[in-house]
């Protein structure tokens, strides 16, 4: 999990939330079922265009590439089962994958909330150590949010093992690398492991730092 910065508003939802809100809640105060067509408004496919640029196709979880294999799920933050008033609240959706948004499900303690990408700073409740994820100063955030999600589990830690070899085996090409510009070329390409859009660039990034390279 790494942080991540909203981007502007779409003119969908900018359009109509307010409405698609107050029809909801209507419903919602009256205890009328929700038309299926109303509550479904959150996925429209601009909003999850603009929320797939915002992710770069990562889940915000656990940085997996959605896109690739599976269309992905528009993700309330804050349940829309709990609070229905933010179910079209643009700070309140993104981007995840089926199985990080099924753990999660409508988790919500108030007391100690699941770490949010665009809110919290992640630095200060998770670190990565080789493939797994720990909570840091015994941070009871860090822990239900590892734990609720499950980010360790184990496809997980299988592709992020795969995604350090690779690494690992390009730093080694870089060690043995005499010529000046390819050692540079080579650098580049391991210094793309820690980008943001990268799989898995939170255990990216603290193994380069392990390894004196960023």
């Amino acid at each position: 999990m790494i942080n991540r910065i909203k981007r502007k508003i779409p003119n969908i939802l900018s359009t109509n939330g307010h409405i698609w809100t107050s029809k909801l809640m209507s419903y919602v105060n009256s205890g009328v079922p929700i038309p299926e067509g109303i509550i479904k408004n959150y996925k429209h496919s601009q909003i999850k265009f603009e929320l797939n640029l915002e992710t770069e196709e990562k889940c915000i979880y656990c940085e997996t590439y959605i896109t690739h294999q599976y269309p992905g799920d528009v993700e309330h933050i804050i349940p829309k089962s709990i609070y229905p008033r933010l179910t079209f609240t643009w700070n309140n959706l993104s981007f995840v994958c089926y199985k990080c948004n099924n753990n999660k499900r409508a988790t919500l303690d108030k007391l100690c909330k699941l770490l949010n990408p665009y809110k919290d700073c992640i630095d200060d409740h998770l670190k990565a150590y080789g493939p797994i994820i720990f909570q840091i100063n015994d941070s009871k955030r860090g822990e239900i949010t590892l734990k609720e999600i499950d980010l360790n589990r184990k496809e997980l830690i299988e592709r992020r093992v795969e995604s350090l070899k690779n690494l690992q085996n390009l730093i080694d090409k870089y060690n043995r690398e005499s010529v000046l510009g390819l050692k540079q070329i080579l650098k580049n390409e391991i210094i793309e492991f820690s980008k943001s859009d990268k799989e898995f660039s939170m255990c990216n990034t603290q193994f380069l730092k392990e390894n004196g390279i960023i």
